[in-house]
């Protein structure tokens, strides 16, 4: 690939008929690739689970604002006016971003043929058909299809009006940047890269001087005005989450290397390839054209999310996905020349099928998602093997509706018909909310300031909506309540958590676990209670109750996979009033070994809440799997502690995956 900057060499061989034949032949291609790929995403968006930012789309938009804690306010909106027609249901929301990634091809031709022939702008179409990170867009109610689409759009009205200069380009301009920052504040990417176009390039500077520029940036800043006033209002909240909240800053180089290579393999080798060498041409050699501008777009947001790996624990893999959209009209010729160039009808042969392997590994890659959301359909029947697949966070919440039904039940039967909802935080509660029993529209849970709402501000959001803590507290004072809280991991290892449910201690009264619901691939489970909310909550301490567990496992995590002969040391704490003697280790119900119990390391003291346990502070074990006692397959661990009067208690098993 690196003969690719060899632009100079002559052919060797006689030039080859084009790929295809005639652009009537390239346009039919086109279609039925279209075709494949729209069939293809809608089965995909039929067999997905609800992802939690699109219950929160969809509940953000039924509070109409001028901006959201975490975004803007456009797919907010987008979403009521996409339920507010076709109902409370997910599949007609997948249907408009399908609609909007189907559209991308059209934009991408658009923006390229006023700086390629009319054949490689209809080739750059095809690879925005074949190019993953770009044509994997539109299999669920998300704003990335949007943000490059927009992209794509504003670049082709943009070339259009350094070219002629003509008011309505850049009044168009002006239009697409400001759609963009109403869908996402990444959109500000693009806006930087043509600050950057306009100090760097010479060609840039001279734009400082057009009057239409400016009506660009004042049509652009329309899209950002809702959200600047949503913000200045409350506190600057998004502020507070992207820039102050969401990094960490943990300078690591290393990460930047990951950072390559993630994108190197999502774009396919071939394709990113090209993307340099297309962006290396646009900085460089075409300098004083106006297709400069692309190269400054892709470089400027490519760097600044790798900048950012530097600092920040974490870049999602798509961030920098709107880097390559400004790049995909040079790689036809490109790719052609590479192919051109081969000295021997061998090296053709072998050119051409290095580049074949571009849509092949995005077709490995299509099917490999397809089948990953699959399994995800159906992670219960999975051999428990296949399990340990499954890496991201999409459960299945529709399985908690009759759980959730018979929590609301008894918490009736407990205390009256007037019963409120609550969910330990935001994420858990839109699961909940949208799309619910059969798309039913109007169901509403409070939430109780999970430290990830305080972290993401979404808090601010549910206290103007009336959901949070404080309203249902406020409006259920002496009544009843079911909560189904997302069983937290660390419960008395993290402080923040130990605030939350000491608060929740000193908010609710009658607290009764109810049941505990693990999701498959039972990597996380809920936890129902049912509760009455104290008429005037507690001050000071708060007093033991039932959200704190006496018999609890750190570690190993709920669904961890270990080998059969794991010689790891896992730990937890147990605690009762009357003390405890002893903890056995249970595997499907049989005790397989006793742990050490009494401890008090250093490195973690227990809190103090649990000092009720006359062994205090001296309550935590730890103990190691004996040799022999692993068995591959799906387990079931708990433990069971003994107390000082020979009485038993056992902790909720959680499922524990042994290869």
């Amino acid at each position: 690939m690196a003969e690719l900057y060899d632009l100079n060499e002559r052919p060797a061989l006689a030039p080859q008929k084009p790929f295809l034949g005639s652009d009537d032949n390239v346009i039919r291609a086109l279609i039925i690739v279209s075709t494949v790929l729209v069939a293809w995403k809608f089965y995909v968006g039929l067999i997905s689970h609800v992802i939690w930012e699109e219950g929160h789309f969809v509940l953000s938009g039924e509070y109409l604002a001028l901006g959201y804690p975490d975004i803007p306010a456009g797919f907010p909106w987008l979403a009521r006016l996409v339920t507010s027609i076709f109902g409370w249901h997910v599949l007609p929301l997948r249907l408009v971003a399908l609609l909007i990634a189907t559209a991308m091809p059209l934009a991408v031709y658009f923006m390229a043929t006023p700086i390629v022939s009319r054949r490689n702008a209809l080739w750059a179409a095809m690879i925005a058909l074949l190019m993953p990170p770009i044509s994997l867009n539109g299999t669920v109610f998300y704003p990335e299809g949007a943000l490059q689409l927009l992209m794509a759009l504003m670049l082709s009205c943009l070339i259009r009006a350094i070219q002629q200069d003509k008011l309505k380009w850049w009044a168009l301009t002006g239009v697409c940047a400001a759609l963009g920052l109403l869908v996402h504040f990444r959109f500000m990417g693009p806006g930087l890269a043509v600050v950057v176009f306009m100090l760097a390039n010479a060609q840039g500077r001279t734009l400082w001087r057009k009057p239409g520029v400016w009506l660009t940036a004042g049509i652009a800043l329309l899209g950002l005005v809702p959200s600047l006033i949503y913000n200045a209002v409350n506190a600057w909240p998004a502020i507070q989450f992207h820039v102050l909240n969401r990094p960490k800053f943990q300078p690591d180089f290393g990460r930047v290397l990951g950072y390559v290579e993630t994108q190197f393999v999502l774009c396919t080798p071939v394709f990113f390839v090209a993307m340099v060498v297309a962006a290396k041409n646009a900085l460089i050699r075409d300098r004083n054209k106006p297709e400069s501008l692309l190269g400054y777009q892709a470089v400027v947001i490519f760097l600044f999310y790798g900048l950012q790996t530097i600092v920040n624990k974490k870049i999602m893999p798509h961030w920098p996905f709107m880097a390559f959209v400004p790049l995909l009209p040079f790689i036809p010729d490109l790719l052609e020349n590479f192919i051109a160039r081969a000295s021997t009808l061998g090296n053709r042969r072998l050119r051409t099928g290095l580049i074949a392997t571009a849509p092949v590994l995005t077709l490995a890659i299509g099917i490999a998602g397809t089948a990953y959301q699959v399994a995800w359909n159906h992670s219960a029947e999975l051999p428990y093997a296949l399990r340990e697949r499954n890496i991201l966070k999409n459960e299945n919440w529709s399985l908690l509706e009759p759980a959730l039904a018979a929590a609301d039940k008894r918490a009736k039967e407990r205390f009256g018909p007037d019963i409120a909802w609550a969910a330990n935080s935001h994420m858990s509660a839109v699961h909940f909310e949208f799309p619910a029993i059969e798309g039913v529209k109007g169901r509403r849970f409070y939430t109780l300031d999970d430290p990830n709402d305080e972290l993401t501000r979404f808090v601010v959001a549910r206290q103007q909506w009336g959901l949070d803590l404080n309203a249902l507290t406020a409006k259920q004072g002496g009544k009843g309540v079911m909560m189904a809280v997302l069983e937290p991991s660390y419960i008395y290892h993290e402080l923040d958590q130990m605030k939350m449910y000491s608060e929740l201690c000193r908010r609710f009264e009658d607290i009764e676990p109810f049941r505990i619901v693990s999701l498959p691939p039972y990597k996380m489970a809920i936890d129902f209670y049912t509760a009455r909310v104290r008429a005037t909550p507690l001050t000071g301490d708060a007093p033991p109750c039932a959200f704190f567990p006496h018999a609890y496992i750190a570690h190993p995590e709920r669904g961890r996979f270990i080998n059969t002969d794991d010689g790891g040391n896992y730990h937890g704490v147990a605690a009762d009033p009357k003390g405890v003697n002893a903890v056995d280790v249970m595997l499907d119900g049989k005790v397989v070994t006793r742990a050490r119990y009494g401890l008090d390391p250093k490195e973690f003291r227990v809190p103090d809440l649990l000092k009720y346990d006359p062994n205090w502070p001296k309550l935590q074990y730890d103990f190691q799997f004996p040799e022999g006692t692993l068995k591959s397959g799906e387990h079931a661990l708990a433990i069971r502690a003994t107390r000082t009067d020979g009485t038993t208690f056992d902790s909720a098993p959680r499922t524990l995956y042994v290869r």
